[in-house]
């Protein structure tokens, strides 16, 4: 199979993938005295049995006929403690979030919202979430709780490896949050991944490599703390086809084997690293890195970026040792395609996807 085959191979198994995550679940909760108010959306996917026409949304007849069960599944998956002590439900009302804005809003909403009460024994010290109420479904896989205690704001970010959030602990773990948050985000970024791909098989030795990835984490980093000061606003509608296609144009550029690792293949690296970082500041605010330890947060976010880069280029890079070796002992595997140019050509059947996908849901 060549290349250009494989790339049309890729372009057919493709699915859609956001530039950034945005989360559907957003949340806040309000602790007054020895009570917390919430109100928290939902992803229709998380419940199951309640969906009668298999949809994908709740309509309203569906909330109504099933909203002893809804209840019954939010008692029991979305839970409030403070430290082991877990707080007693005392008011649960659930309706279909319907966006007027869409033409399919009558046909029932793609989320459930809920208000509910929870009361303590005392004022809640050590105020902990613990749920699993995620859907199936990528974007449906972040919940982002912003928590107001007093004068006290802090935004919790819960996903399947990470069900549970303790609020209100202090700047130091508010700061390890936010690194762990930055390293899931690229770690489950693909698109963000694949772009990394193409720049490691473009270069060869460690001072190419290291100038191609300084070049893109400075890009990166410059545009996402102009972006968060407001100097810099780029809808997110523009941004994130045009991450697609800095992966099309650096795969292209890797399979005719054009600059590699050259000056101005460095400065086209930073041009691409100024579109990524405005993809990583459109996504902070459904990040939840927000509140009172804000700077540390977003500081503890780029750091997260850079530590799950990092991993990723080291375990490519590993598999490229291994893979070298591998031709000495099996020398069949030399006459193919080198493993670089498969990764280009692989990169740039994803990437066309994307873009041509995200460029029709914006427009």
């Amino acid at each position: 199979m060549s290349r250009w085959a494989w790339v049309a191979t890729v372009l057919a198994l493709a699915a859609p993938v956001h530039a950034h995550l945005m989360p559907v679940q957003q949340g806040t909760l309000n602790v007054l005295e020895d009570s917390v108010f919430e109100v928290v959306a939902l992803p229709a996917s998380a419940f199951t049995g309640v969906d009668d026409d298999a949809d994908g949304r709740l309509s309203d007849a569906e909330v109504a006929k099933h909203e002893a069960a809804l209840r019954e599944v939010l008692t029991r998956r979305y839970r409030l403690f403070d430290g082991e002590v877990e707080g007693q439900l005392e008011l649960v009302l659930v309706r279909a979030e319907h966006d007027e804005r869409s033409e399919e809003s009558t046909a029932g909403a793609p989320s459930l919202v809920a208000l509910l009460k929870t009361r303590f024994p005392a004022a809640p010290r050590e105020l902990r979430l613990d749920t699993d109420l995620f859907g199936p479904e990528a974007a449906a896989r972040q919940l982002t709780i912003k928590a107001t205690r007093g004068t006290e704001v802090e935004a919790g970010v819960l996903t399947p490896l990470r069900t549970g959030h303790r609020f209100f602990r202090g700047a130091l773990p508010a700061f390890g949050d936010a690194v762990m948050t930055g390293v899931e985000h690229i770690l489950m970024g693909p698109d963000h991944l694949c772009f990394l791909l193409t720049l490691i098989v473009a270069a060869a030795g460690w001072r190419a490599w290291l100038a191609m990835l300084t070049s893109f984490t400075v890009a990166h980093s410059l545009t996402l703390m102009l972006a968060l000061t407001g100097w810099v606003q780029v809808a997110a509608r523009l941004v994130e086809p045009a991450i697609a296609a800095s992966i099309v144009c650096m795969a292209v550029l890797n399979l005719r084997g054009r600059g590699q690792a050259s000056k101005p293949r460095v400065a086209l690296v930073f041009a691409c690293g100024l579109l990524h970082g405005l993809g990583f500041a459109s996504s902070l605010d459904g990040l939840g890195l927000q509140g009172t330890h804000r700077a540390l947060s977003l500081l503890g976010f780029n750091l997260g970026i850079e530590l799950g880069q990092a991993v990723f280029v080291l375990g490519v890079l590993m598999l490229g040792l291994v893979a070298r070796h591998a031709r000495r002992w099996w020398p069949q595997a030399g006459r193919g395609p080198a493993l670089g140019s498969w990764a280009s050509a692989t990169a740039l059947g994803f990437g066309a996807f994307w873009f041509v996908e995200r460029v029709a849901g914006a427009w």
